[in-house]
């Protein structure tokens, strides 16, 4: 069953398992996955600034052209075009000469920032990977990081680490390192503070595609770039290296083989800038000729996190770490994504709680629904997940709570509270909370036990805000899945604010006052929970 499957399995052992896996061949697996000029038959109208094959393409691909840039969408204007003067289309008489760009056999670049670009397989992009067709819509990642190559033929010390920071809004940022040797690669992931902070193992022999039935992949070759044609001489604007983002005008050599482009500095070969317009964006702030190389990841084999005792979770990973004797493919059909919601989940979400949901007062509400709470079957015995009393749990923890129910929310849910203007919808993004939540956070610390009362409050209604979610946003095959995982659902709270934030609202600002104006927006349960009702109505009880 899917529901087997931790929630952080679900948001990145794909991203990792496919994208990582490919996002080291983004632009070097060139003879695997060369496609041949327009052999896709450039289904987006990229002009030949964003895309020009150096094969078949007529007329032929001149200076400057397939340059791109950062891309951000599908529409050939969706990019920010670099910058690009022709300086020389001949390399006769060029000085110093053109040298082909230099892969190498060892060798460490730092700063390594990337746009990853991959067929759009879900909401999120989680399972966005390098194609090699621009066919569909497309996912356009950013990431960061180091990478370390040290290629030693023959001794089967042949290597390539990556260490790296994936920015993925909403999601944040994941420490990822990844580690691939002979057909066999490794990634660890360390998840931020809203995924509770801890380590993943991701095992896996890699297969071309996924498919068991290809070949493996292996690192990249150390000379893969002896393929490529000389193009010209330009003065190009490289991206991510200037502090105030501007571009950062160097003169490079242009070379090219298909759909695939390098900038390397002249008589030298040092890559700095390479660009696949379907692939993706590889800027080289230091080039990649630095041939220090830190050698203790590649001692770490399999890594200590991957083995038995180690990470968290260990994905596909035997004892000793090694990959388990299963194909690429299955691992990772057997950890996709948890199901959506249902149909009866769709249904209930159009709807308003019958009477069995509902209570006399604020205190009666909360109690009937915290019943309803703790007999799901996710807090049944034997699984992970529990209940605990709001006044138990500290207003950080919950908001660690609520990050990670938004990374698990079921969009479909939340279209249609959308769409309705219910007030189960979801107002913010999960950027503009935790900003909300950091400043209400700094004001309560610095206002001290002046501001006790205004504490529970702030804690209180973030119980509200993340029982709410659990409930009306989370699909119920999801919620299952985070059952595997040690995760602390608040109980909902007895005790009302509703006074003393009526009494707040109305006077001088305060810390207070900033806190009801938030519970107000998070207490949303009595809205139609609660079976309060005009005077002189109470025979509509026995409806």
């Amino acid at each position: 069953s899917k529901a087997t499957v931790s929630v952080l399995n679900w948001f990145n052992v794909e991203l990792s398992m496919k994208m990582k896996m490919h996002r080291m061949a983004l632009l070097a697996l060139v003879a695997a996955n060369h496609v041949a000029a327009q052999a896709d038959g450039n289904p987006h109208g990229w002009d030949r600034k964003r895309r020009c094959d150096h094969t078949d393409y007529t007329p032929k691909c001149g200076g400057c052209e397939g340059a791109g840039g950062i891309p951000f969408g599908d529409k050939n204007e969706a990019i920010h075009l670099t910058t690009c003067e022709v300086v020389s289309a001949d390399p006769k008489g060029l000085a110093p000469p053109p040298r082909k760009p230099v892969w190498g056999t060892s060798f460490t670049a730092k700063d390594v920032s990337e746009i990853l670009i991959g067929p759009k397989n879900d909401p999120f992009c989680f399972n966005a990977f390098p194609s090699n067709s621009s066919e569909g819509n497309l996912c356009y990642r950013y990431d960061k990081g180091t990478q370390t190559v040290d290629w030693k033929a023959g001794d089967n010390a042949d290597g390539m680490f990556i260490d790296t920071t994936l920015t993925s809004p909403p999601f944040g940022k994941i420490q990822s390192k990844i580690l691939h040797q002979g057909p066999s690669m490794w990634i660890v992931n360390h998840f931020p503070w809203y995924a509770l902070g801890i380590h993943q193992c991701v095992c896996v022999d890699v297969k071309q595609g996924g498919d068991p039935a290809t070949p493996a992949v292996y690192p990249v070759q150390y000379n893969w770039t002896d393929q490529m044609f000389f193009i010209a001489r330009e003065k190009i604007g490289v991206e991510y290296i200037n502090a105030d983002g501007s571009l950062d005008v160097q003169t490079l050599d242009h070379w090219a083989f298909g759909p695939h482009h390098v900038w390397a500095r002249p008589g030298t070969g040092d890559i700095v800038r390479m660009y696949q317009p379907f692939n993706g964006l590889q800027v080289f702030p230091h080039g990649n000729l630095n041939t220090t190389v830190d050698t203790t990841p590649f001692r770490d084999i399999p890594p200590a996190l991957c083995k038995k005792g180690g990470a968290t979770f260990r994905i596909n990973c035997d004892d000793n770490g090694r990959p388990k004797p299963k194909s690429a493919k299955k691992a990772v059909n057997q950890l996709a994504d948890a199901q959506p919601a249902s149909g009866g989940e769709i249904t209930r979400a159009k709807s308003m709680p019958g009477k069995a949901y509902r209570g006399e007062s604020f205190a009666d509400m909360s109690n009937t629904l915290n019943k309803w709470l703790t007999a799901h079957p996710a807090f049944a015995k034997g699984t992970a997940a529990a209940t605990k009393p709001c006044e138990e749990m500290t207003a950080k923890e919950i908001q660690q709570l609520q990050a990670m129910l938004y990374l698990a929310r079921d969009a479909d849910l939340d279209a249609i509270y959308q769409d309705a203007k219910d007030n189960r919808r979801l107002r913010h993004s999960i950027d503009d909370l935790v900003a909300r939540w950091g400043g209400l956070g700094d004001a309560l610390d610095a206002s001290g036990d002046a501001d006790a009362a205004a504490a529970a409050i702030h804690r209180d209604g973030h119980c509200h805000e993340a029982v709410m979610w659990w409930v009306h946003h989370v699909s119920e095959d999801m919620k299952m899945v985070l059952s595997s995982t040690p995760i602390t659902i608040p109980l909902l709270p007895q005790a009302t604010h509703s006074a003393v934030c009526a009494g707040a609202i109305e006077g001088a600002e305060t810390v207070t006052k900033r806190v009801c104006k938030v519970y107000q927006e998070q207490v949303t349960c009595q809205s139609c929970h609660s079976n309060a009702l005009p005077p002189a109505h109470g025979f509509l009880r026995a409806l």
